[in-house]
Formats: structure tokens, C-alpha cells, sequence
């Protein structure tokens, strides 16, 4: 007994507990309208009963009766019919509906505030971009960059987007709201939390390194690529990785793309889901090792792009990307018919290849022109 005195008890504290937060459920509501649709029948079939109307009649006086209009056209005669609208009514219908308005508005407020703090699934959201995690440092201003990005690339222009984060608990910024970004409060180390965010719907995941300025973070990103696999997301998936010797890991459990967290530059990252591999290219731009690009100062005057281009190809040095006018202004990827007026040129080497001399450089066209 002290055992189901207690289930009891502790049913009953949900219960009131429930109802002081105004958490309704669409069931509450279903219950009062089938007490409600009793309660009109009841009324109704009273009315044909008592004061001999049709069931049209009787149903409209129930129903002025009930919203409190009360046009007077129809009006119970009898005592037995007045006695039941006073019970019926009065004491229950119109008891019942102003319950059921103030659940309903309840019920849309809650829902509302649900929405915008990432509570609710978005059932209806496919084909979509997912972005799970969001950096350490400045989230709100990185996402804006990002999002921004994303709408102005035509290939991603209408593609919805949705945040798996739990940065944005109290929800997202007024900017990204009125840009049509929605979130999901979690975080990609649940399956219940990528699940929610739609992963087996989306077209597009981004994994954001939490911090990257921490090499732990590899592992973090690490784990929520092996739940997407796992959960068989048809998506394209892109990650961060803050070591490169991390790629090749992140590769092995479904990510089609790798690139180091790049916070200044969302356009890279937004590159690469539209033109996988151009990552690795621009990465190399930044930094020495590898393929980089060096400004060759060097006049040239009435050559063609495409002269400029294949001279530099058949003599090893580099493949131009563009030139530096008289007046300082930097072009890139001219038009191969351009006849250029040039100061210098932007072009991109190898480290292995020895670049000649300027003077060397300058033969090759001279020897064109002959």
C-alpha cells in the first residue's frame, strides 16, 4: 500500500507539475473537444426533446447559445429546456470552450517558443545544409559570415539551412532568424540530436571544429562523423581538422572533404562544398610548403593572356593567375585575347621547381616576339 500510496503521489506531482508550466499537450486538448462535442450533442438532442425543434434548430441554438451571441430567434420555452441549457451550457459549454481557447493560444505560444529555442524537430526540412557545431570564439559573427556566403552562391541560394548547437539555447540571433536559419539545441555526439537535426535528410553536412585553437577538438569532430555514418546519411559531409595528419582518419569514416578551420575565410569552406578538392588548393596558397604563389616584378606591354600563360607552362615556372597593372591594381583570370600592360605577375610555383631570373623570365617573351 505505502508503495502505490507513493506511485500515487509522485503521478499526481507530474501531473500538477505539468500544468504549472502550462504544458498542455494536443491530447488535453482532444479531450476537451470530445467533452465539448458531448456536451453540444446533449444540448441538441434536449432542444428536440424539450421544445420541439428540428436537429438544424436545435443545433443552432446550441451553438448561439454556447459562443455567448445569443440573436434571440431561438430561445428555450420550457423549464426542462431552459433547465438543461443552464446545466449544459451555461454551467459546461461555455466553461469548456473558454478552456479550450486558452490551451490552444497555450498550445501555440509554447510551440512558438519550442521553435525558437531548437526544441522541436523539423519534420518538414529536407535537401537541406547542416551545420553541427559552432566555434569557440564569436559563433554569432562566424554563422552570419557563413549563412551570408551560403544564400549568395547560387547552387545553395534556396537550400534551408539548419545549426545542431547547444551555443543557442535561449535561440539564435536576430540575424540568422530573419535569414531563415533554424537550429536544433543539441550536439553531434547524440544520435537522438543528428537524428532530430534531419542528418538522414540533408543534402549537405558541415562538422565546425568547437575550437580551434584545440587539437582535442579532432576527436570531437572524429566521433560525430562515425554517428553520421553509422546512421546512414546519404549527405555530402564536410569537416574541419586542426591536424592534418587527422585527415585521413576524418576520410575513413565518411568525410568527403577536409579543411583546417579557416574562421576569417567561410567562402573556402562554402568552396569546397560546391567544387570538392578546390580546399586542398586553397589551402596550399596559404602557407609556403607545397604550391604557393610569388609576385614576379616584371614589365611586359602588348602580350596576350594566353601568351603570358603558356610561356610560363612550356618553361616550368608556374601557372599565371594574374597580373599587376601600371597603375597598381591587381587582375585576376583575364580573358585569354587581353593584351596586357603589366607591371608584374601573380604566379603560382611549386617549391620543388627553381624559379630563373627575372632577366631569364623576360627572354622567353623576348624570344616569342622574334
Amino acid at each position: 500500500m505505502n508503495s502505490l500510496g507513493l506511485l500515487l503521489r509522485r503521478s499526481k506531482s507530474r501531473h500538477q507539475f505539468r500544468k504549472k508550466v502550462h504544458m498542455h499537450s494536443v491530447n488535453d486538448l482532444r479531450k476537451r473537444f470530445a467533452l465539448l462535442a458531448g456536451v453540444i450533442a446533449l444540448h441538441s438532442l434536449a432542444m428536440v426533446f424539450f421544445e420541439d425543434l428540428n436537429w438544424w434548430q436545435a443545433f443552432w441554438l446550441t451553438m448561439t447559445s454556447a459562443s455567448t451571441t445569443g440573436y434571440g430567434d431561438i430561445s428555450a420555452a420550457t423549464f426542462w429546456g431552459q433547465f438543461s441549457t443552464i446545466i449544459l451550457i451555461y454551467g459546461m459549454g461555455i466553461t469548456l470552450l473558454a478552456q479550450i481557447a486558452s490551451d490552444y493560444v497555450e498550445y501555440r505560444l509554447v510551440k512558438k517558443e519550442m521553435r525558437i529555442k531548437g526544441r522541436i524537430k523539423w519534420d518538414d526540412m529536407q535537401n537541406h545544409i547542416l551545420i553541427i557545431n559552432t566555434p569557440k570564439n564569436l559563433p554569432e559573427r562566424y554563422l552570419e559570415l557563413l549563412t551570408n556566403q551560403i544564400h549568395i552562391t547560387p547552387e545553395f541560394a534556396d537550400t534551408p539551412i539548419q545549426i545542431l548547437s547547444e551555443a543557442f539555447p535561449d535561440g539564435l540571433p536576430a540575424k540568422l532568424r530573419a535569414n531563415g536559419v533554424v537550429h536544433h539545441t543539441g550536439n553531434g555526439l547524440s544520435d537522438s540530436a543528428l537524428l532530430s537535426a534531419g542528418v538522414e535528410r540533408a543534402k549537405h553536412i558541415i562538422v565546425l571544429s568547437p575550437d580551434s585553437q584545440d587539437s582535442q577538438s579532432d576527436s570531437l569532430v572524429f566521433d560525430t562523423l562515425h554517428r553520421i555514418k553509422a546512421l546512414g546519411s546519404p549527405a555530402f559531409v564536410l569537416a574541419e581538422a586542426i591536424n592534418d595528419s587527422n585527415r585521413a582518419r576524418f576520410r575513413s569514416v565518411g568525410a568527403k572533404a577536409v579543411i583546417r578551420p579557416v574562421r576569417a575565410y567561410p567562402e573556402m569552406l562554402v568552396r569546397s562544398l560546391i567544387a570538392p578538392g578546390t580546399e586542398q588548393v586553397l589551402e596550399n596558397l596559404f602557407r609556403h610548403q607545397g604550391d604557393h604563389t610569388v609576385r614576379l616584378d616584371m614589365e611586359l606591354s602588348g602580350v596576350t593572356w594566353a601568351e603570358i600563360v603558356t610561356t610560363l607552362i612550356q618553361n616550368n615556372i608556374g601557372t599565371a593567375l594574374g597580373y599587376v597593372q601600371t597603375n597598381n591594381e591587381i587582375v585576376t583570370h583575364p580573358s585569354t585575347g587581353t593584351k596586357i600592360d603589366a607591371k608584374g605577375l601573380i604566379v603560382l610555383v611549386n617549391d620543388d621547381e627553381a624559379l630563373p631570373s627575372i632577366a631569364s623570365i623576360n627572354s622567353f617573351f623576348t624570344k616569342k616576339k622574334k
